[in-house]
Order: C-alpha cells, then structure tokens, then sequence
C-alpha cells in the first residue's frame, strides 16, 4: 500500500478554482445545521451563490455529502458531489492542482 500523506492523495492543494469551506463550517457545535441566513451569509462570503453549478469534494465524498444535502436544502438546484474527490483528483498526476 502507498504511504500517501495527510490529505489522503499524493498530492496536497485542491482544484484550481474551488472555494474552500468545511463541511463543520455549516454545522453548530451540537450537530444541527446552522440557520439559513447563517449559511446564506457562510457561502456568499466564499462567492458561491444559488444560480451557479456547485460541485462539492473533500478527500472522499463522505463530508461533502453533507454540503451537496444542507445547499440542496437551502434551494441550490444546480448541486452535484465528485464521488471521485480529492483521492481521484490529486493521485491524477495529468490533473492541475492549486496549492
């Protein structure tokens, strides 16, 4: 088995153009999703609106499932999850990576 580092990948950085915000940003610290105007606030503050495609990723998809579900809940319909994430993106070596 390969000794890849932390972020999982053989390569650390993220998809040029991605905005960064953890799934645990969207979540108070009981669990629940923050308020809608707590999270309207979080992701236009990144400049992810509503009318835009969002394509959420993290290292395998299991948190950024959450995000795909609370902005689908807060009327984002253009929503999808790289189930692929970062494990397939940064182990392509043919793929452009921001660090």
């Amino acid at each position: 088995m390969a000794n890849y580092p932390q972020e999982g990948a053989l390569r650390g950085g993220h998809i040029p153009g991605a905005s960064n915000i953890p799934w645990a940003k969207a979540a108070n610290e009981d669990g629940t999703f923050k308020s809608a105007a707590e999270l309207q606030a979080l992701y236009a503050g990144e400049g992810v609106r509503p009318e835009q495609e969002v394509i959420a990723y993290c290292q395998t998809h299991h948190r950024s499932a959450h995000t795909c579900l609370m902005l689908q809940c807060m009327g984002f319909k253009r929503v999808r999850g790289y189930a692929g994430s970062w494990s397939d993106w940064g182990n392509n070596p043919d793929l452009p990576v921001e660090t």
